[in-house]
């Protein structure tokens, strides 16, 4: 059963290659061989299929108009120098003709238009929020960056939008594909795209755009389901929709599971339940049944014990979130935390490790708040002979010289010991900090870890300590803990259910500000759930120990990739993205204690030993 089903899986993954692994948010049918997709990471592609005896050259000169477009194109699709008609090829909205990309923005946003003023935008919106400026600028004016322009010019226009927002783009903004003379969006609906040219392959390939595009647009809010309780098993029921797959759409989605063993466990389940003959020929609409025990508590029936608890722990949680205001962070004390280190190198693939390349993020973290705010910055691991310096590559150096900073100072050699050591020497540096009366909302602990999940998956997750994982005592005694300073100071740490829910509450708005500033930033975050009060892993539910027993009540742990995702992993091998991923979450931490817009540097005092 095993053999087989990884077989199906891998056949599910690849058909889902280079998509959001989830429903997309519109889809439009240009032709019988071409479609366009917005998806829930609000990309949008061109998704073609091959003709007979096609070529990547003549493909991306008849799509793209520049035949030795092909190599990117080929690269992006992980594809060989030759083009088979067995697959799709995808192509992202930038590389496409002006024409082209134009007839697109007419199929997935049937009431957009252009006006003398510039080209008015109506957001179409996801599950919690619509496309953020950053992406609206992208698509229109060919830079993320001129977000802040789009802003200008809609005032009163969050950096997030809602669906039926309308989003002005100057016109004076407009790339070359929508500043043309031709008459408004709607116009290019029944518009020829090309004349063929004599290739006779060319000339099959000239296609008009239907008068009416089949655009399917997912609607707002948590996705349908039904319930029957009467069951010996009660289950809840889902029905497929076009384009979705049963282990993003159902298994992913529904039952929070991200690793793949425990992915893969689910849907032998589900296949099992539903007595599914051919995972790979679910038809659109068919009732998948998930038993119940299995749903997430936000997708039980309203009135579920389960989910009733957890939306009260929420709501009190929320309410026991103090926040703070600190200008440039003036008066905060943050405590930065690289995951993993020394011998412990964390999750590996293609030879790339993790505790490496989280280490140098939190360097690059470190130096942004060292030259923007007015924070104190403590770490808790640094390298013996590197120090915090960061280097200018893109591919690093393995290093295994990391050591925790207690005292005496800690080299990392038994992972275990490691991570304890890390959240005593947190709370010591907490203690400190209320001896000197700093306020406790304004200490906060992240650590920076990258993830090893289903391939599917892509995208920043954060972990926050949820108040039922974390009340209660814990304490360590043996000599290598006693040892410590930071441990004889406190040995034994105790949450009461009070401090358990502020933790939960604070460390949520933190959270949830990184991923906003993370999706600004255009960076990847993870497509369901990305903020989460637990891991589930291997049918159980735990909170990692370097924010389970931490005692600073505003902590999270970051994960900041997905390395199991072969495109996650090539942009972690990136310094650009590295140093992106710094620079976004600084600015989800200034965001989240309401700074000012104001990032002249202010020189931070260095806590880090």
């Amino acid at each position: 059963m095993r053999t087989w089903w990884v077989g199906i899986l891998g056949f599910l993954c690849v058909e889902a290659a280079g998509s959001a692994a989830s429903t997309p948010l519109a889809t439009a049918r240009l032709t019988d061989e071409n479609r366009a997709a917005l998806d829930r990471s609000y990309d949008i592609q061109l998704i073609v299929s091959p003709h007979p005896g096609d070529a990547w050259s003549r493909l991306a000169r008849r799509l793209t108009g520049d035949a030795e477009n092909w190599h990117t194109i080929a690269e992006l699709n992980q594809a060989g120098p030759n083009l088979t008609t067995e697959g799709q090829v995808r192509i992202p909205l930038a590389m496409l003709k002006p024409a082209l990309q134009r007839q697109i923005a007419a199929a997935l946003f049937p009431r957009d238009t252009r006006t003398p003023e510039g080209w008015t935008h109506h957001v179409i919106g996801g599950d919690i929020e619509g496309e953020s400026l950053w992406k609206i600028a992208e698509w229109f004016t060919g830079d993320g960056a001129h977000y802040a322009a789009l802003r200008e010019a809609n005032p009163g226009q969050a950096l997030s939008t809602h669906k039926d927002d309308v989003i002005l783009i100057p016109r004076k903004l407009l790339s070359a594909a929508f500043s043309g003379e031709t008459e408004g969006v709607n116009a290019s609906k029944t518009a020829r795209v090309r004349k063929a040219e004599d290739d006779p392959v060319e000339r099959a390939s000239a296609y008009e755009v239907p008068a009416e595009p089949a655009v399917e647009v997912v609607p707002g809010g948590l996705p349908s389901l039904t319930y029957d309780r009467t069951a010996a098993e009660p289950y809840a029921v889902y029905r497929l929709q076009k384009g979705e797959a049963l282990y993003s759409s159902v298994a992913i989605r529904f039952t929070g599971r991200v690793y793949s063993k425990d992915v893969g466990d689910v849907l032998e389940r589900l296949v099992k339940f539903n007595a599914i003959d051919d995972v790979a020929r679910i038809p659109i609409g068919h009732a998948v049944k998930i038993p119940m025990e299995l749903l997430l508590p936000e997708y039980r029936p309203l009135d579920d014990p389960t989910r009733v608890a957890k939306e009260q722990t929420r709501r009190e949680s929320a309410r026991m979130a103090r926040r703070v205001e600190a200008r440039n962070l003036k008066g905060i004390q943050v405590i930065l935390d690289a995951g993993h280190g020394g011998r412990d190198v964390g999750t590996t693939h293609d030879g790339l490790w993790e505790s490496t390349y989280v280490y140098d993020v939190m360097c690059r973290l470190k130096s942004v708040m060292e030259k923007k705010s007015a924070a104190t910055v403590w770490t808790t691991t640094r390298s013996k002979h590197s120090g915090f310096s960061i280097p200018d590559d893109d591919e690093l150096d393995d290093a295994t010289d990391h050591i925790v900073l207690t005292s005496p100072r800690y080299v990392l050699s038994d992972p275990v010991v490691g991570v304890n050591l890390r959240w005593y020497l947190a709370n010591s540096i907490f203690r400190r900090a209320m001896k000197k009366r700093v306020p406790a909302e304004k200490v906060i602990f992240v650590s920076i870890h990258a993830d090893s999940l289903h391939p599917s998956l892509r995208g920043t997750m954060a972990y926050i300590p949820g108040e039922r994982y974390v009340t209660g005592s814990f304490t360590k005694n043996d000599d290598v803990y006693l040892a410590r300073a930071e441990v004889r100071e406190s040995p034994t740490v105790t949450h009461s259910e009070d401090e358990s829910l502020e933790a939960e509450g604070l460390s949520r708005d933190l959270a949830e500000s990184i991923m906003a500033s993370l999706d600004r930033a255009g960076l990847k975050v993870h497509p369901f759930n990305p903020v989460r009060d637990n891991v589930v892993r291997n049918g159980r539910e735990w909170v990692p120990a370097v924010i389970r027993y931490n005692k600073v009540p505003t902590r999270l742990l970051l994960e900041v990739c997905n390395m199991g995702n072969p495109k996650d992993l090539a942009m972690m091998k990136t310094k650009r993205y590295r140093q992106r991923l710094a620079e976004a979450i600084y600015r989800g931490i200034v965001d989240f204690y309401a700074d000012s817009d104001d990032e002249g540097a202010v020189k931070t005092a260095v806590a880090a030993r």
